[in-house]
């Protein structure tokens, strides 16, 4: 039998070899590639927190910034005060000449006038109260019925007068003006006591404008009816997208002349006033004035 072969112990393992030995400019180059990294690390660290603090700042200031204001001009106090102002700050605009306004405006309590015969057999004038406001609408096209009444309550009701500045016997009438016709600046300045009133006077549903009395008087008083629905996209859009408010003199043309027509034609109505019977008021009845 063989011997046995007797192993002999087990041959150490190697050391590991050694990392060679850097030189001092393998260390330079190593030290300046791991400063502009955390340089440039750096930077990109605080590019995101600016970019993050910036967009924190602008939310916060779209959140708290307020809306520009509807208009420039703004009333403010009472709902009397404020329908008194926006009467003188919208008729000041409007000028006959240089010098002098074209027409006034006041806000007027809804009255019927009245004729009734006194215990001595004279007529006296006096003023019932309107207790109901019936707009009819223009049956000629056909898509409502004569009798189709639209009805508003006076209390939520806003009336303006316009007057000129004639003889007092004329009754608020307006001067004869041979080179200009009035009529469409009449319009747009109810149109414009209508916007403002609507935006800022609390309460308000519609508002009336009586123009001045004609000239015939035997023809019929008219007025321009405007109510929120009438003007609800107005409302929401910047006064100067349906007016520019501004000094306009007489002759000189209508300014945003189509945007007036296409708002007021269809709203000019010939007024007329019904005693109701028992509870001693009356209604003002609203017909379109077709063709006007």
């Amino acid at each position: 039998m063989a011997d046995d072969v007797v192993a002999g112990p087990a041959a150490a393992p190697a050391p590991a070899a050694e990392p060679a030995p850097t030189t001092r400019a393998e260390r330079a180059h190593a030290s300046a590639y791991f400063t502009r990294f955390s340089v440039a690390y750096a930077v990109l660290v605080m590019l995101a927190v600016g970019s993050a603090g910036a967009l924190v700042l602008i939310l916060v200031h779209v959140h708290t910034a307020k809306p520009a204001p509807w208009s420039t001009f703004v009333p403010t106090g009472s709902p009397l005060a404020m329908k008194r102002q926006i009467a003188t700050q919208v008729s000041a605009e409007y000028k006959a000449s240089t010098a002098s306004k074209l027409i006034t405006v006041f806000p007027s309590a809804l009255f019927a006038p009245q004729l009734v015969q006194t215990s001595a057999g004279q007529q006296q004038a006096v003023q019932i109260p309107i207790s109901l406001i019936a707009v009819q609408p223009d049956s000629s096209t056909g898509r409502h019925e004569q009798g189709d009444f639209t009805f508003y309550h006076p209390e939520s009701t806003v009336a303006y007068s316009m007057c000129g500045f004639v003889d007092s016997q004329q009754n608020c009438g307006v001067a004869a003006v041979t080179s200009s016709n009035p009529t469409a600046l009449f319009h747009r300045e109810a149109l414009e006591l209508a916007l403002y009133t609507l935006k800022y006077v609390p309460g308000t549903d519609a508002v009336v404008t009586f123009l001045p009395p004609p000239a015939d008087p035997n023809a019929a008083a008219t007025a321009v009816f405007l109510s929120r629905k009438d003007l609800k996209a107005n409302l929401h859009l910047p006064l100067v997208r349906t007016l520019k408010p501004q000094k306009i003199l007489l002759g000189g043309g209508v300014p945003d002349g189509g945007h007036v027509a296409s708002l007021t034609r269809a709203r000019l109505y010939t007024t007329d006033y019904q005693t109701l019977p028992g509870n001693g008021t009356a209604a003002l009845e609203l017909t379109p004035q077709i063709g006007g």
